[in-house]
């Protein structure tokens, strides 16, 4: 049985996408950290919507739970919990759990790294984790 479609969360989810998109950020300029939370709960969000759409049965809410753990910590000032945390969020990313795809755990991933904050997630992760998964010769070679 196909999970039915909810064109609320999809709605909620781009709107998420819009309000919290930065403005008045110049082309290649380093991206903004106010509100950076947000804007990872907002893309989750979407990636959730995206899966909606393609009928994929992948639960995000552990994400987004995950994420609130992180918005409490953030919030107390406590750096270590949030530090913690992220890194949690970057292991569930990691072993995709609740069967996200793929795709979209890249795709979480990948904006967790432009968005999040250097001090509060393991920046050198990112760069092992992309060392370890792309071929930098196709990359860069291929035609």
């Amino acid at each position: 049985m196909k999970p039915a479609f909810n064109h609320r969360i999809l709605l909620a989810g781009l709107l998420a996408a819009i309000l919290l998109t930065p403005v008045g950020s110049e082309a290649g300029a380093a991206p903004q950290r106010d509100g950076w939370l947000e804007q990872l709960t907002g893309f989750v969000v979407v990636q959730q919507g995206a899966a909606l759409v393609n009928e994929e049965s992948a639960m995000f809410e552990v994400y987004l739970d995950q994420l609130t753990l992180v918005r409490r910590s953030h919030e107390n000032g406590d750096q270590g919990r949030t530090y913690a945390a992220m890194n949690r969020f970057m292991d569930m990313l990691e072993s995709r759990e609740g069967r996200i795809s793929a795709n979209a755990a890249d795709a979480i991933w990948d904006y967790c790294y432009q968005v999040t904050p250097p001090a509060l997630h393991d920046v050198k992760r990112h760069k092992q984790w992309w060392d370890k998964t792309v071929d930098w010769e196709k990359f860069f070679w291929e035609e």
